[in-house]
């Protein structure tokens, strides 16, 4: 598996990714290509954004993107906007090893905190199942 800076290249892969990682549990979310792909350009839009994908065989399998917040006193953080692994690589670590990669790179830039907001009830059942397990 290889880490790497997400590309132009590689937003319309991304955004199907999206797609395909969120159609099924627990999110059942019904993106289109189009509105994924709006997504994703719009989130790697700003001089603030940062975005990481993580390869299989030439094959972008996970992608993290969000944006840098910047604030006093060198606090700044990274705030994820959208993180998916696609569903025939979830559980089995490559969520972790991007998760890790992205804190590593981030160090780089002297930015040590990270930060996911998600919420709802569909989050809420995911992070009880985790518990459960």
């Amino acid at each position: 598996m290889k880490f790497r800076n997400i590309q132009n290249e590689d937003y319309t892969v991304c955004a199907k990714n999206l797609v395909s990682a969120y159609e099924g549990a627990p999110w059942y979310n019904k993106w289109t290509e189009k509105e994924a792909l709006l997504r994703v350009e719009a989130t790697m839009s700003g001089f603030n954004s940062k975005g990481y994908v993580i390869e299989e065989n030439n094959k972008v399998i996970a992608m993290c993107i969000g944006r840098i917040d910047y604030y006093f006193s060198g606090m700044n953080q990274f705030c994820i906007d959208e993180f998916h692994v696609i569903p025939e690589f979830q559980k089995n670590g490559v969520g972790k090893k991007l998760m890790n990669s992205v804190s590593n790179s981030l160090k780089l830039d002297e930015i040590y905190k990270i930060f996911l907001i998600t919420g709802g009830e569909l989050a809420e059942n995911f992070k009880k199942k985790k518990t459960a397990s």
